[in-house]
């Protein structure tokens, strides 16, 4: 496909780009000299506005130029391969496609439209995204995007170590920021509900709220069948979309490198990406190095909100099941589980010799414990609301009742954990691969309180690993935890982690042979496409552009 000339200049100028973000970079075009300049938060408000910045990106030439990893261009939200009805048909088959799809020339109308409008020659947007190499090459294809199809905009790129960047999106100070989103578990809820007005953690960040999204995701959750929530989730994806407070850029896809003496690590499309549990090397180490492009954030489930944490959460704790090679659902904690006729009441068995690293038995009270600890306001948990099909968790959630023991969530005895729910869910059971679904040791969290989490010396596992070292934006690094029920399935002595966010580093790395394991970046992948160590992945995600029009910063 030939390339538009935009686009080819473009990859040329990031492969020699020596412009450092700061908090700033280059515009590539004329300044104004207009003084008339408006408030971007009120540019923002103005859905012709919103609709203008989705029209006007290319996301084909982003993921043909920028990622070339797989990745798929995007308008709509829910990815397909994500969820199936009773006669295998996926959502996103029967959905359709829907969104904006880009148009220039539509764009640039609607942007007309809104300076007549609100009356103003020039508006800057603070662009809001994470310190790694290729978020600073999609945040300034965007720019370029923006800039070049929208007269009178000038995009202010701040790059920020994912941890900050959170904490700047929660607080709503930014205009647009990057985001994506993975999925939970396999139905379209999993993405629609991180939108669920004043309660989803990206509907609070941008200010969403329309009622008629907020009915039919309440309908969805009271249907009897697949295809009766489907209707509903169809309707609220399309009233997401054309409201334009997201962008769907592209289902991430992934190509990477690893070594061949490297076998069974396991890859999922959704959750926690990675386990370690079963991976086993030949090359008479024992061990696996890799790299991370980012630091971890927290190793509390109930303050980790990345996936860098999750993916290292996965691999030194264990909920109630796992997801095992084949991307099945497996015991972990729970030995054996069962549903009530109506499917609203679960019971699992947890197995008598699962054990915390420092020798304390797990028990459904750890469960019990960890469940209302995320519940609770004063912890702020970022997933609380995936836990509200559970009975009375809501209302526990948002303050309406501080009675603890309205939750349907309780410990029968040291083995047996009793979940009771407001609606049949039948996946259920593998929302329990799920780290906010994991269990905490209370007698621990309570010892460090506010430090619990925050480094190896104050945590205890219950997982195939326990972390054996952690240094901010240096490294982490795992062993093999022998008090772990299933060790003897574990091959590995230790798996470790370099964070290193330019990726030419990190495949310097590989190809010096210092790790056994690397993603690749779109300039990488033609020169390896053909190696036998190159594999590719797609994912059950999408990432998108946030525009925040109603989550004014906190003074």
């Amino acid at each position: 496909m030939l390339l538009k000339r935009k686009a080819s200049i473009l990859l040329s100028s990031l492969l020699i780009s020596s412009i450092v973000l700061t908090g700033c970079s280059s515009t590539n075009k004329k300044e104004s000299t207009s003084k008339n300049q408006i408030d971007p938060f009120k540019v923002l408000e103005n859905e012709d506005a919103r609709k203008a910045i989705s029209l006007a990106i290319d996301k084909e030439q982003m993921t043909n130029v920028i990622l070339n990893d797989g990745s798929k261009p995007v308008n709509r939200f829910v990815p397909d391969g994500l969820a199936f009805n009773e006669v295998g048909k996926d959502y996103r088959e029967v959905a359709g496609e829907m969104g904006y799809a880009h148009n220039d020339d539509e764009a640039k109308k609607s942007w007309d439209k809104v300076k007549k409008e609100l009356n103003f020659d020039t508006v800057e947007f603070e662009f809001l995204t994470t310190d790694t190499e290729q978020s600073k090459k999609i945040a300034e294809f965007i720019q370029s995007e923006l800039q070049d199809a929208l007269e009178g905009v000038t995009v202010k790129i701040q790059q920020l170590p994912t941890k900050l960047k959170t904490e700047k999106g929660s607080a709503g100070d930014f205009q647009l920021s990057i985001a994506g989103w993975g999925a939970d578990y396999p139905d379209p809820l999993t993405f629609l509900e991180i939108y669920y007005p004043e309660v989803g953690r990206y509907a609070i960040n941008v200010g969403y709220k329309d009622e008629e999204y907020k009915n039919l995701i309440s309908k969805a959750k009271e249907s009897t069948t697949i295809d009766e929530s489907w209707d509903s989730y169809m309707k609220a994806e399309k009233i997401l979309l054309d409201s334009g407070f997201i962008t769907p850029l592209y289902q991430k896809g992934g190509a990477y490198l690893e070594k061949e003496y490297v076998k069974d690590v396991a890859n999922y499309s959704f959750g926690p990406q990675t386990s370690y549990k079963w991976a086993k090397v030949s090359n008479g180490k024992n061990e696996i190095n890799t790299t991370s492009s980012s630091d971890i954030s927290s190793m509390d489930t109930a303050k980790a909100s990345d996936s860098t944490s999750f993916e290292a959460i996965n691999n030194v704790m264990e909920g109630l099941v796992r997801v095992d090679l084949k991307n099945e659902l497996i015991p972990g904690m729970a030995e054996s589980w069962e549903k009530s006729s109506d499917a609203k009441t679960w019971t699992f068995k947890i197995r008598p010799d699962a054990k915390w690293s420092n020798g304390d038995p797990v028990t459904a009270h750890d469960f019990e414990y960890a469940f209302i600890r995320n519940l609770t306001p004063e912890t702020a948990c970022e997933y609380a609301y995936v836990m509200y099909d559970i009975k009375g968790a809501e209302d526990f959630n948002l303050g309406k009742t501080k009675d603890s023991s309205s939750v349907g969530v309780k410990a029968i005895d040291d083995h047996t954990l009793e979940v009771k729910l407001n609606r049949p869910v039948n996946y259920f059971d593998q929302l329990m691969a799920f780290p906010v679904f994991f269990p905490v040791n209370q007698k621990v969290v309570e010892t460090y309180g506010d430090d619990y989490g925050t480094s190896k010396d104050n945590l205890v596992f219950n997982g195939p690993f326990v972390m054996d070292s952690w240094k901010i934006e240096d490294q982490y690094g795992l062993k093999k935890n022998e008090k772990y029920w299933d060790n003897k399935t574990v091959n590995l002595d230790k798996v470790n982690f370099k964070v290193v966010k330019d990726i030419n580093a990190a495949v310097n790395l590989y190809e010096t042979g210092e790790i056994d394991k690397v993603v690749l970046a779109s300039e990488h992948v033609d020169k390896y496409k053909d190696s036998k160590e190159f594999k590719t992945i797609k994912y059950a995600s999408c990432n998108f552009l946030m525009v925040n029009a109603g989550n004014l910063p906190k003074k």
